[in-house]
């Protein structure tokens, strides 16, 4: 069967609450969808949610590189699927996506069937919801909103002054106490010495986990990060492939990864990447960019079929709205996501598909 028509589909989403970072505040993001129609009428989707300050390409490179796929692709088959040219992770991961949408409804069966059980991203599964950088009293007044909607696994971003990131988390510990699980991504914002003065309130935090503290290029700093806290140090930024995980193991003790679809290029790179780490005795999380709940889902999948996967930090399709694909995944009130029993990524209806 051969690929008959692919199309290019750009959603501007508001949030429904912007959100800041060690380097900016956001507002609205921009997802691209590739459809790709085989000649027998069947249709595979997949998303691209570019972030330039993680990948370092534009959103108008992603796009560019599908509508390039697109004329090239017709004619293919999925064995001998082009692939978009240029640095573009997110288009990579589109066109994956799109693809493992594909190759499970030819199968009738689930992404997670794709990988040996098509039913496992049914069961709900706690994921971390994210809290901005913000004064104490706006962390706490966030942190208390999401408790009452059932989230007991806070992320808070910092980054910006160490000081600042200590006094939030003491008094969401102090607050909620044993009750919530805590992490911080510091989004490559520390030096040793912070990492350093971090560890001394380690045991009274009690965090899961201390995310990208350093910069991302500087690989030997990051080991050094991670043998100064008791703390497991996750690498987010500093990996986008299974070789940046054999180059990170050599440095020292990073006990996690954080793999993303959209920053790795798809579900083949995930699998590479969660198998390198498995070889380093490193587990893996599974992060999100703002994306829509269709890569979303394909996330969930996965890590519902990869016993490495140790955390899910998927809430990055919350916010949006005018999401296409919002109801793929379903959030219930203790703050779990669990997909629905459907074929490939979950979709019945193309919601690009005129009429």
């Amino acid at each position: 069967m051969m690929i008959s028509t692919v199309s290019v589909h750009t959603v501007h989403a508001p949030l429904k609450e912007p959100y800041t970072i060690a380097y900016e505040t956001i507002t609205e993001v921009t997802n691209h969808f590739v459809v790709i129609r085989m000649s027998d009428g069947a249709c595979g989707i997949g998303c691209a949610a570019p972030a330039p300050e993680v990948t370092g390409e534009s959103i108008q490179a992603s796009r560019a590189a599908l509508e390039a796929f697109a004329a090239e692709a017709p004619g293919s088959s999925l064995d001998t699927l082009p692939q978009p040219s240029g640095d573009t992770p997110s288009a990579l991961a589109a066109v994956d996506l799109a693809r493992h949408d594909l190759l499970a409804r030819r199968r009738s069966t689930s992404i997670g069937g794709l990988f040996g059980d098509p039913d496992a991203a049914m069961t709900p599964a706690e994921t971390s919801i994210t809290i901005g950088i913000s004064d104490t009293g706006s962390t706490l007044a966030r942190a208390r909103k999401l408790h009452a909607e059932g989230f007991r696994f806070f992320k808070v971003k910092g980054g910006h002054d160490v000081s600042a990131d200590l006094e939030r988390l003491s008094v969401l510990r102090s607050t909620f106490g044993p009750e919530i699980r805590l992490a911080l991504d510091a989004n490559q914002g520390y030096d040793l010495p912070d990492v350093e003065r971090l560890e001394r309130q380690a045991p009274d935090l009690n965090l899961a986990y201390l995310e990208q503290p350093t910069p991302k290029k500087d690989l030997s700093l990051l080991g050094l990060a991670a043998r100064a806290t008791s703390i497991p140090v996750m690498a987010d930024e500093s990996v986008q492939s299974a070789e940046d995980v054999h180059r990170i193991a050599g440095t020292g003790p990073v006990a996690l990864i954080n793999i993303k679809l959209q920053k790795m290029g798809g579900l083949a790179a995930a699998e590479a990447i969660d198998q390198a780490a498995l070889q380093y005795d490193m587990g893996t999380m599974l992060g999100c960019m703002d994306e829509s709940a269709l890569s979303i889902a394909a996330a969930l999948h996965f890590g519902a079929t990869h016993p490495n996967v140790r955390f899910l930090d998927l809430d990055g399709h919350l916010d949006l709205r005018d999401d296409p694909f919002e109801a793929l995944v379903r959030l219930d009130g203790n703050g779990r996501l669990q997909t629905e029993t459907a074929t490939g990524l979950g979709w019945y209806r193309n919601p690009f598909e005129e009429g």
